[in-house]
């Protein structure tokens, strides 16, 4: 199912328009079959819709599966972004964004499935939204500090950090270990803050200090 926002999860998605159910239920059917083996006649069955309804909303598998995307995702990244936004140090704001990211895909896991996993099989219009997604996190490093006497992190950096991150989330979701992604919350605040303050502060982010 997909998120809706919040972090005080897990909580039950309600759909109120066939829309909405087509939608969910291209998450479901997408993180129990992939999105090759996902055909309209599952999607629209799970979300107990006829074909012909189908077609009022969208014009094919892949605009529902993007429409999926697009909405969970923007979800996603308010919530993310609203924990981010509480006020405190600029480690422990990136501690409180992964630590809302991490949740959200653990009580979600059709969706984490959806786009972290599936979203590479969907075709090129959804692999360059992925792209999109993992390039708009870059806004959280703009406020990274620098320490003082030190050479300056290199260009490249920050993507390459939210790679790893994005590597260690593929890693778990794909293996149907989503439920398993909070507890790696120090370690990817970790990853995110030392490559700029340091291992000591790193190692006090992670421990949510």
């Amino acid at each position: 199912m997909l998120p809706r926002g919040r972090h005080d999860l897990p909580r039950e998605f309600v759909s109120r328009t066939q829309r909405d159910r087509l939608i969910d239920a291209m998450a479901r059917t997408v993180a129990e079959r992939g999105y090759a083996n996902a055909s309209l006649g599952d999607v629209c069955a799970a979300a107990g819709v006829s074909t012909r309804a189908f077609y009022q909303h969208f014009v094919d598998k892949e605009a529902c599966f993007l429409a999926a995307f697009d909405l969970g995702v923007s979800l996603l990244q308010r919530a993310v972004a609203e924990s981010y936004a509480r006020p405190a140090a600029w480690p422990l704001r990136m501690h409180h964004g992964l630590d809302t990211l991490v949740r959200i895909l653990a009580a979600e896991p059709a969706f984490a499935s959806l786009a972290v996993v599936e979203v590479l099989a969907a075709g090129p219009r959804a692999r360059a939204c992925r792209r999109r997604l993992l390039d708009a996190y870059t806004v959280f490093f703009t406020e990274a500090p620098h320490r003082a006497g030190t050479p300056p992190v290199p260009a490249g950096v920050v993507d390459a950090v939210i790679a790893g991150v994005y590597g260690v989330i593929y890693d778990f979701v794909s293996t149907g270990r989503a439920a398993e992604l909070p507890e790696q919350l120090p370690a990817l605040t970790y990853l995110v803050v030392v490559p700029f303050l340091g291992p000591t502060a790193a190692a006090r982010a992670a421990a949510g200090q």
